[in-house]
């Protein structure tokens, strides 16, 4: 009974419009876009301040090592934000079956093949293609958002099945983050659970069938963190901070010393401390650390602000878009920067337990940055085609009735075929009363040619247009007339000779 109440309340939380709306493609969300331009500026800056010092330590002087490739990775990246923002994000739907087919062939030989992806902090997670380092897990995330939007919005309302909606669902998610596991790599497992739940939600699935999964797959999670030596030892870590601190618990303990540190306006810009040998990965896992130390609360707030903003404009666009597929697609890019930000600072500051995934637009980071701002890209195209609020209101006022009407009617049942139609019975006279006059019965009437119409009476036939023929002429002394007809004023009637009389 539950089950068929949640599956009669669950219905879609973004109310779209079909396609037919689409009109001219208008002026992108500027708002959503400097939000974007501040942040991989304030990151740029960032990433030059806390990754100086490990360039003089570990490049051979060069302090500007990684500054200079992660403004080439920037560079390529916003390149790849405006390419994605003029294409149509309707072409990504034909395209996104066979990139996700590629993407997990990439993760299969990378689990089958361990010497394709050199180890790298205790995962392999990169793919060595000459000079350059590629993390297929930054695709997968993207690949699985177009492909997952696409497949939901096809299955509409079926969604809520458990056979179309919540099997296919649990054996797509399944496979894909199982194959991110066997990296390992927990924080992008959990970031793609995230992203396909909220779109899943988004889409209208069943409550129960949610549930269910969620249950499954935390249960499936907490197992796979158990048993394996390190992921237990980042969680008794994240139990007891200070219980390792030579190990597991060195960088958090010196992400926490950072961070109290910087107070309220923190120690000044690059005049942090902790990013000199002490902090691992200042530049990428603990850059937050960095920027409290150096900017203080004010700076913290800062980007958590910016991060909120993000959400408000990105949500508001899958809110406003054009059909289900671009709110999806909005819905999943949205939840994907939000969520990997969060486990981000969450981890540094021991809110949750610590996994190594960047901040976006913020972070070090050359796959993860680049494929970030193409999908901000797609996400600045959906905003050129949303439609009006007041239009989204009405027209989806007029699916939901329609579509109930077509629910109602597919619910009665099939009305029975017509019985075949019986001859008409020729009538009978009622009997008559004893001693009443006989009714005579009158003769039907005869059927007349059609060539011929019938006037009042039957007996007088009536010539048809065509049978109406222009009275003979005749000539009186050379002027033609008629018969009976009028010269002047008045009746008139000519003489032999032509006199009138």
């Amino acid at each position: 009974m539950s089950s068929m109440s949640a599956n009669r309340g669950s219905t879609s939380i973004f109310k779209t419009v079909s396609s037919t709306a689409r009109g001219a493609l208008r002026q992108p969300d500027y708002w959503l876009l400097t939000i974007i331009l501040i942040m991989v500026m304030f990151g740029t800056i960032m990433v030059f301040s806390s990754s100086f010092a490990i360039g003089v330590r570990e490049e051979g002087g060069d302090g500007y090592y990684f500054l200079t490739r992660h403004v080439v990775y920037l560079m390529i990246g916003l390149a790849g934000m405006l390419i994605a923002m003029s294409i149509d994000y309707h072409f990504w739907r034909k395209v996104a079956l066979p990139g996700l087919l590629i993407v997990m062939l990439v993760l299969l030989g990378m689990v089958v093949f361990p010497s394709i992806a050199p180890e790298v902090w205790g995962a392999s997670r990169w793919v060595q293609i000459g000079p350059v380092s590629l993390q297929p897990s930054e695709f997968a995330k993207l690949g699985l958002i177009l492909y997952l939007a696409s497949w939901l919005a096809s299955k509409g309302m079926r969604v809520r099945e458990f056979n179309y909606g919540l099997i296919p669902f649990a054996v797509l998610m399944g496979l894909l983050v199982g194959l991110i596991m066997l990296q390992p790599d927990l924080g992008t497992s959990m970031l793609l659970a995230a992203i396909g739940l909220s779109m899943f939600l988004v889409a209208g699935a069943n409550l129960f069938h949610l549930g269910l999964v969620t249950s499954i797959g935390g249960a499936v999670f907490l197992a796979l963190a158990l048993t394996t030596a390190y992921r237990r030892d980042r969680i008794l870590v994240f139990l007891n901070p200070d219980g390792d601190l030579r190990n597991l618990g060195w960088q958090l303990a010196q992400a926490k010393l950072a961070i109290g540190s910087g107070g309220l306006f923190g120690v000044g810009l690059g005049a942090s401390y902790q990013k000199f040998a002490w902090l691992p990965a200042a530049h990428h896992d603990a850059i937050f650390a960095v920027i409290a130390e150096e900017l203080g609360l004010i700076g913290a707030g800062f980007v958590l602000m910016l991060f909120i903003m993000f959400a408000w404009r990105g949500y508001r666009v899958a809110m406003r878009a054009p059909d289900s597929y671009g709110a999806l697609v909005a819905v999943g890019i949205v939840t994907w920067m939000i969520v990997q930000a969060a486990i981000n600072i969450g981890g540094i500051t021991t809110t949750i337990p610590f996994t190594g995934i960047p901040i976006p637009f913020i972070s070090y980071g050359g796959t993860s940055l680049i494929v970030s701002l193409v999908a901000i890209g797609i996400l600045l195209n959906i905003s050129r085609q949303t439609v009006d609020p007041v239009e989204v209101k009405v027209r989806s006022n007029l699916r939901g009735v329609s579509t109930r009407a077509r629910q109602r009617q597919a619910a009665q049942p099939a009305p029975p075929p017509p019985a075949p139609r019986q001859p008409r019975a020729p009538r009978t006279p009622a009997p008559s009363k004893p001693g009443a006059r006989p009714v005579p019965e009158w003769p039907e009437r005869p059927r007349v040619p059609s060539p011929v119409a019938i006037g009042p009476d039957d007996r007088d036939p009536v010539p048809t247009p065509r049978e109406r023929q222009p009275a003979p002429k005749r000539e009186i002394q050379g002027r033609p007339t008629t018969t009976g007809g009028t010269f002047g004023r008045g009746r008139a009637s000519v003489s032999p000779r032509g006199r009138r009389r």
